[in-house]
């Protein structure tokens, strides 16, 4: 099997730059020299994952409506933060009161990672 290879960036740039909504176009060459002239990327901000897990042994979801899809989605906590403001444990704990109204102790944390 032959070995993967990273994507070579040619050049990037913005093309919307919204709060919400970053999407940049990338013009990349593969691994076999073919080029691709628009390629778009949806960046994403850093989002804090929280997997809590009751001491029953219960995983806490909350159910929320996404209009991209017109529909209700059951998921666990989460949500976006800006890294050069907020550290990833606190917008972990902001974002399960928020979305739950469950409050915990850093303690609680059984384990923690940055992705």
């Amino acid at each position: 099997m032959a070995e993967l290879q990273k994507w070579k960036l040619l050049q990037s740039e913005t093309v919307i730059n919204h709060r919400w909504c970053k999407v940049r176009r990338d013009e990349i060459e593969l691994p076999n020299g073919k080029v691709i002239d628009d390629f778009f990327v949806h960046v994403k901000p850093d989002i804090a994952f929280v997997l809590a897990i009751t001491p029953n042994q219960k995983v806490i979801f909350v159910r929320q409506y996404r209009h991209a899809i017109n529909d209700f989605f059951i998921e666990i906590p989460a949500g976006g933060f800006n890294a050069e403001n907020e550290n990833p444990l606190s917008a972990a704990l902001r974002e399960l009161e928020e979305e739950t109204g469950v409050r915990i102790q850093v303690s609680s944390f059984a384990y923690f990672q940055k992705l």
